[in-house]
């Protein structure tokens, strides 16, 4: 009996015949063994592009145990509920990923050039468990060894930047309040008991605490 992700390639990308120039599906073999001691892991290179262009990554593993990492980024976002799988062609060959790793590479990849990035939805064999588990004991490595970790929160449905500008105001109140920032800890702190003190003023009227309340709601922050 066929494998899901066998029906499911078969039934969405149909094999074609030799004389075909389509792009054929991608091997299950594809994701090589990685070396548990060199800390290995797998990047992906992705392509340049931009809107509903097909998402375009090569895939290659690197060894963080090196004196020299290879430079690469990583992605925190949240797999959300399941959903059909999208398509990347990955290594030359159309592959179904999460959804939601489909639309974080999406939203990272640049528009005029590659950018290496790690995701663990594709780049960690999830047929593996004990792939999965090795890698997810040195996850913290991955993630330092980075040279910085974006997030994505999903796609903005018009709240985004009117959150990202409330957070600018209230850091704006907060300057105000402890002298740039110098005063910030003892500005919110009561000396020697470790409580949290309340502000008698509060912040600004023009701080969108309406924004605040959609943005920090959106499920990666849980």
């Amino acid at each position: 009996m066929s494998s899901f992700p066998e029906r499911w390639l078969t039934k969405h990308f149909p094999r074609k015949t030799a004389t075909s120039t389509q792009i054929t599906t991608h091997p299950l073999s594809q994701y090589e063994p990685l070396d548990s001691d060199l800390k290995e892991i797998r990047v992906l290179e992705v392509a340049p592009g931009i809107g509903d262009e097909l998402v375009e990554c090569t895939m290659r593993r690197i060894s963080l145990r090196h004196e020299f990492v290879p430079i690469y980024e990583t992605i925190s976002y949240c797999w959300g509920p399941p959903r059909p799988p999208s398509t990347i062609r990955l290594n030359g060959h159309l592959t179904p990923v999460p959804a939601s790793s489909e639309a974080a590479l999406r939203r990272m990849r640049l528009s005029g050039r590659p950018r290496t990035l790690w995701i663990d939805a594709v780049c960690i064999d999830q047929s593996s468990v004990t792939e999965r588990s090795e890698q997810v004991a040195f996850m913290s490595t991955v993630y330092r060894s980075g040279i910085r970790n974006l997030v994505y929160l999903g796609e903005d449905d018009g709240m985004a930047r009117r959150g990202v500008k409330a957070i600018q105001d209230v850091v704006t109140d907060m300057r105000t309040a402890t002298a740039d920032m110098t005063l910030l800890s003892q500005t919110i702190h009561a000396k020697g008991i470790g409580s949290i003190l309340a502000s008698n003023e509060g912040f600004s009227e023009d701080v969108d605490f309406e924004a605040l309340e959609a943005l920090f709601s959106i499920s990666w922050f849980r």
